[in-house]
C-alpha cells in the first residue's frame, strides 16, 4: 500500500470514544510526519480535537440520515473531493460514510467489518475484552504500522487556560487543593447515586481544611450539581455543571488534585489531563473502557453476580453494581491520594 501524504479520520461521536482514538491519530502522526491528517466530527465535539498536534484541521458533520441533511452531505463530498486525501479511516462501521468517501474520490478507505460495502480495507475489530483504544490501533495496521502506544493525553491553549481561571473566579473557587466530583452521565445504570457524592464530599472537608471541592456537569446536570452543593454546604462546595465547554472543563480539571467520577466522558477528558481520577464501574469493564490517561487512574468495582459489560438502559437489579462501591471506599482512598500515598 502507498504510503498515504493526505488523510481523512471519520471520528467517532462520543467525548470518551473519541478520546480513546486519540492513540491512533499520535500513531498515524509518528509514521507519517509530512501528512496532511484531519478529521471529521460532529459538530458538539470540535472542540475536542481543535488543538490537538497530531492533526492539521477539524470538519463537523452531522451524524443523521434525515433527508434535511442530504445537502449538508453534498456539499461534504464536494469540499474533501477538492481537498484531495488519498485515504480514509472509518472508526466506526458506517455505509453512507464509506460512500461519501469513495463518491469524493478517496481511493484507499479503511475501517472495521461489519458495513464495508464501499471499503477498500476491511479490517477485522480485535476481540471485545481489549481496551477500545487498543481495537481502534488495529485500524494502523492497515498502512504498516504494527506498534503504538494506547495511552491519551489532551491539549489546550492558553486562552483555555484563562477562560477556566475566570470561571473559578465567578464561582468563588481555586483558592485551595482542589477535587472535581462529576456526578452525571448520559446513561443513568453508569451514575453513582448522588447521596454517595455528598458523602464523599463532606467527608473530604471535613477531613482536610485546606480543600474546595468542584461538582461539575453539563447543562443538563446543573439541577444535580447544585443539589449536591446545597446538601454538603458551606463556602467550599461549589458548582459549575453548565459553566464550561470541553476545554475550560479540561482545564479546570489540570488544576485539581483529584476527580471521581463513574464511567463517563468527563472521567476520560481528566485522566487526558494527567490528573489523578478515581473511576467508579459498575456495568462497563474497566478492561474495555477504563481512564488510559498518562496520570494516576484508580478504578474501583464490585464483583456482582450478572453479566459485564451489560447494556440495559433500566436495570432490573436496582443498579446493585454501582451502588455496592460505597462512600466509604471512595473517601478513604481518595483521602490516602490527597495526603500522599
Amino acid at each position: 500500500m502507498t504510503a498515504p501524504s493526505r488523510i481523512l479520520v471519520f471520528e467517532l461521536n462520543w467525548l470518551g470514544d473519541i478520546l480513546f482514538s486519540f492513540p491512533l491519530l499520535r500513531a498515524l502522526r509518528k509514521a507519517c510526519p509530512e501528512a496532511y491528517i484531519a478529521c471529521t466530527v460532529v459538530p458538539r465535539y470540535v472542540d475536542l480535537l481543535v488543538n490537538n498536534p497530531w492533526i492539521n484541521y477539524v470538519h463537523a458533520l452531522s451524524d443523521t440520515n434525515r433527508l434535511t441533511s442530504l445537502g449538508e452531505k453534498m456539499a461534504f463530498i464536494r469540499m474533501i473531493r477538492r481537498e484531495g486525501y488519498d485515504t480514509c479511516f472509518l472508526l466506526k462501521p458506517s455505509r453512507t460514510k464509506a460512500l461519501m468517501a469513495s463518491l469524493a474520490g478517496i481511493s484507499q478507505r479503511i475501517g472495521f467489518a461489519g458495513k464495508g460495502g464501499a471499503l477498500t480495507r476491511v479490517v477485522d475489530r480485535p476481540d471485545d475484552g481489549i481496551h477500545r483504544a487498543d481495537q481502534l490501533l488495529a485500524l494502523a495496521g492497515a498502512v504498516g504500522i504494527t506498534e503504538a502506544d494506547g495511552t491519551y493525553e489532551y491539549f489546550l491553549s492558553d486562552e483555555d487556560a484563562e477562560r477556566a481561571g475566570e470561571i473559578l473566579h465567578e464561582v468563588g473557587g481555586g483558592l485551595r487543593r482542589m477535587v472535581a466530583l462529576n456526578p452525571g452521565g448520559n446513561w443513568i445504570a453508569k451514575r453513582w447515586p448522588r447521596e454517595y457524592f455528598e458523602k464523599v464530599a463532606s467527608s473530604l472537608l471535613e477531613r482536610f481544611s485546606d480543600l474546595e471541592v468542584m461538582v461539575t456537569g453539563a447543562g443538563k446536570d446543573r439541577d444535580l450539581a447544585e443539589q449536591i452543593v446545597r446538601n454538603v454546604g458551606g463556602d467550599r462546595c461549589y458548582s459549575v455543571a453548565g459553566r464550561t465547554g470541553l476545554n475550560e472543563l479540561a482545564a479546570l480539571f489540570g488544576k485539581c488534585e483529584l476527580v471521581i467520577s463513574a464511567d463517563s466522558g468527563p472521567l476520560h477528558l481528566a485522566s487526558a489531563t494527567g490528573v489523578t481520577t478515581v473511576g467508579i464501574y459498575g456495568p462497563t469493564s474497566a478492561k474495555i473502557t477504563g481512564p488510559r490517561g498518562r496520570g494516576r487512574n484508580i478504578v474501583l468495582a464490585k464483583h456482582v453476580d450478572c453479566d459485564i459489560p451489560c447494556y440495559v438502559k433500566e436495570c432490573c437489579r436496582d443498579y446493585e453494581c454501582m451502588k455496592k462501591v460505597k462512600p466509604e471506599e471512595v473517601f478513604e482512598v481518595s483521602a490516602g491520594i490527597l495526603s500522599g500515598k
